[in-house]
């Protein structure tokens, strides 16, 4: 069994990161809620990781790019005219099915109408025979911002 270790930042402020551990036989929801505790987010919401393969800040790229998404979006998906190409189930997606290589990057989208971007980089693959408490962090840098931050009302 491997372990993958992933980097994710916040795409705006990539001094805010999570290392976290998650087993190659776990899926992309797997990742995604480990994502969602790691960050101490409070809300859920739909959400999708994009395999670019590499870094781009062009959102045009990432949309276009292979999406592997929640099932609940595949149900009800009312931006699909916007995009027209294939989605992917994320609880149906190993993360070893990805054919993902140390160094590639891709994206995770939380929360279609905030849209917090992250960047996630796969730092390393291990082998493993340990198979309980994954996923897990590993490593925290920064301060989570709030999911709804407060503007200031004038």
């Amino acid at each position: 069994m491997a372990v993958y270790r992933f980097k994710v930042a916040l795409d705006f402020n990539k001094r805010i990161y999570r290392h976290i551990e998650i087993l190659d036989s776990q899926t992309l929801d797997d990742f995604h809620w480990a994502i969602y505790h790691a960050f101490d987010r409070e809300d859920p919401h739909l959400y999708s990781f994009y395999l670019t393969g590499r870094a781009t800040k062009s959102l045009y790229r990432r949309r276009q790019a292979l999406e592997f998404t929640d099932p609940m979006a595949l149900e009800d998906d009312e931006f699909s005219f916007f995009y027209q190409k294939e989605k992917y189930d994320a609880s149906q997606t190993r993360i070893r099915d990805l054919g993902l290589w140390e160094k590639d990057k891709m994206y995770y989208l939380f929360d279609f109408g905030d849209e917090w971007w992250h960047e996630i980089t796969l730092l390393k693959i291990t082998d493993t025979k340990e198979t309980g408490g994954y996923p897990r962090v590993v490593k925290i840098a920064g301060a989570s911002p709030p999911q709804y931050p407060e503007y200031d009302e004038e």
